[in-house]
């Protein structure tokens, strides 16, 4: 009698997060448009290259990893040619910085940029630019790559800028001392916390992008995609706490697939009602309550002064001097 109580719980809670996921409602052409998706390899960013490039988007997929068979698999199914990949390591601002060179060679503008690729595996380890993997691959990176492709997107006739967050930006222990993870507070289950930090700073980075491109044709939104049956639970297992344990269950039993948990991405890629909206984070299609150090001011200043120093962001590549060259 217990187990058939317990699984008709789970069956009503499966039921109940089906009945709760949002779907994009887009049907938007997007041909003549670029997107850059970077973790575009697997996973989320995968799936968001398939749906982008149905809709005859053009697709530079950028991961570490070699997706020339991912390329091929997804030219021969969505029937579109203009998919290809680059190399590039976010555990490397030399890299990012090569990257990005070498694509502003190679292309006139670009229309999305979605800030994807992560990692939820936490190691003591600090990358050869001295700061903490998980910190350097979610956010750092992708701090210093959205400054150095600004020019490219400020060329577009709408640019976007998304932002793969995270609930577990609400449950982070981020400070200006523990930015880069030479230091650390041990508050909360320390692969949570760190991989919440990662995803709060990207949340403050998206809210000051909205505020600095107020003026310009370029919108910048967050989002949590929800729990998706990906390989981020990585962690789960590298680290070996109980929290990450019940994570990895709760989302093989209750998670969503990668075509549900792509949709809330998708609609800020693609969607036109928002195209005029900024500095939001959205979960199931939907802009929410953001963490509540987005919304302190000084602390955000604190920490975007110091992401600069972190990537060693010259005075020429800090946004207001970008945009001043493209007046």
């Amino acid at each position: 009698m217990v187990w058939f109580a317990v699984i008709c719980i789970l069956i009503t809670i499966k039921l109940f997060n089906c009945l709760l996921i949002a779907r994009c409602k887009s049907k938007v052409c997007l041909v003549g448009k670029t997107a850059l998706i970077t973790g575009g390899n697997s996973g989320l960013g995968h799936q968001l290259a398939k749906e982008l490039a149905c809709r005859g988007c053009s697709v530079i997929i950028a991961d570490k990893v070699d997706a020339r068979r991912t390329v091929e698999d997804l030219i021969k199914e969505t029937h579109n040619p203009k998919i290809s990949y680059r190399i590039v390591d976010f555990g490397s601002f030399a890299s990012v910085r090569k990257f990005a060179e070498n694509l502003k060679n190679d292309i006139d503008q670009l229309d999305i940029l979605c800030n994807n690729a992560g990692t939820g595996i936490l190691t003591n380890d600090l990358t050869e630019d001295g700061v903490q993997s998980m910190m350097q691959i979610n956010y750092f990176s992708h701090f210093l790559l959205t400054h150095l492709l600004l020019d490219l997107l400020l060329k577009s006739t709408q640019g976007r800028i998304v932002h793969t967050s995270s609930m577990a930006a609400y449950l982070e222990d981020l400070s200006e001392e523990n930015l880069s993870f030479r230091t650390y507070s041990y508050k909360t289950p320390l692969c949570l916390a760190a991989y919440g930090n990662s995803k709060l700073a990207l949340a403050i980075m998206s809210k000051i992008l909205s505020e600095k491109l107020r003026d310009t044709r370029i919108t910048s939104n967050c989002l949590h995609p929800g729990i998706v049956k990906t390989k981020i639970y990585g962690c789960t297992f590298s680290n070996k706490i109980v929290t990450g344990y019940l994570l990895w269950v709760w989302a093989m039993l209750f998670g969503k697939n990668i075509e549900e948990g792509v949709q809330t991405m998708l609609n800020l890629a693609c969607a036109d009602e928002l195209e005029t909206i900024s500095g939001e984070f959205f979960m199931e299609c939907r802009s929410v309550l953001q963490p509540s150090k987005v919304y302190d001011k000084k602390f955000c200043t604190a920490i975007w002064n110091l992401s600069e120093k972190y990537v060693n962001l010259q005075e020429s590549e800090k946004i207001e001097a970008v945009i001043n060259r493209s007046k």
